[in-house]
């Protein structure tokens, strides 16, 4: 199974998470993302990836494909979103977005050096949206370049910041690092700064070589702030985020572990709200 981490410099204390559940809420709203990383074969099934005929779309440099799940529930809206990256350089490679309910739709971006190919696809007016989504009517297709050159710098997504910003946090010192980061039609630069150690109340399940216990208490963590700079010159389209929250956005971090415990932004019209780790899976080394 691949683990938390993305490009081989990313991985220290951050690459045993296998799969992350996070939760919010308040009286008035709630919600919940599980978020999976894998390691999966270039040739399977699941590390297929698409390639419209006529572009030059950017492929795996090796025989594996690094695979983040997101399953996410917010009231009445749920859907999953599914990223493939390069394991070898970190890049996204190809992004999936199928919403259900009142947001039934599929959304594909594929990855070239310098843009992406996006597709929308939306069930027929009238239709059944429980069809194959791959079959639903295709509403708009559009290459979207870059405004900026990007080089050979690596181009991730807003959910593949989580595990850019636990590697951050495990590093000896506070640091910065700058990402190219594509969200569903807008390339930004976007700035991680880690914080000095401070402490934080946590009570979540760790499960990890078939044995699952509560950890709950006190614990060392580091923040990482996420500042998100939009790139080019029109107006933003729509708020960046991560798992559904924006404004000032940040990762707290379990400075033994490297466990995202909690993630912090702002939702919707609630405010500032704490997005807490209610569940975390591991190898069989990860963690204590």
């Amino acid at each position: 199974a691949a683990l938390l981490a993305l490009a081989p410099a990313s991985r220290a204390g951050s690459e045993c998470w296998e799969q992350l559940e996070f939760r919010a809420g308040n009286r008035f709203a709630s919600a919940s993302s599980t978020v999976e990383y894998q390691r999966v074969r270039a040739d399977s099934p699941a590390g297929r990836l698409d390639n419209p005929a006529g572009k030059t779309f950017l492929q795996p440099r090796s025989g594996t494909v690094g695979l983040v799940r997101t399953r996410f529930e917010a009231m009445r809206s749920h859907g999953e979103l599914d990223t493939w990256f390069d394991t070898a350089t970190g890049a996204a490679l190809q992004a999936r977005r199928l919403g259900h309910g009142r947001d039934s739709r599929l959304k594909t971006w594929r990855f070239l050096s310098g843009g992406v190919w996006r597709e929308r696809r939306a069930p027929p007016a009238g239709g059944a949206a429980s069809a194959d989504p791959a079959t639903w009517e295709l509403r708009s297709a559009a290459l979207v370049r870059y405004p900026v050159p990007v080089q050979d710098k690596p181009v991730i997504t807003p959910i593949m910041l989580i595990a850019e910003a636990a590697a951050l946090a495990m590093q000896a010192q506070p640091a910065k690092a700058t990402r190219w980061v594509f969200t569903d039609a807008q390339l930004y630069r976007v700035v991680l700064q880690s914080r000095a150690d401070d402490s934080l109340d946590v009570s979540f399940t760790l499960s990890r070589a078939q044995q699952t216990r509560t950890q709950s208490g006190e614990r060392t963590v580091r923040r990482v702030d996420i500042r998100a700079h939009l790139e080019g010159d029109g107006p933003e389209e729509e708020p960046f985020t991560v798992l559904e929250l924006d404004g000032e956005i940040a990762v707290f971090v379990d400075r033994e572990r490297g466990l995202p415990v909690r993630i912090q932004g702002t939702w919707m019209k609630v405010g500032v709200v704490p997005v807490d780790l209610a569940a975390a899976t591991g190898g069989a080394g990860c963690g204590r």
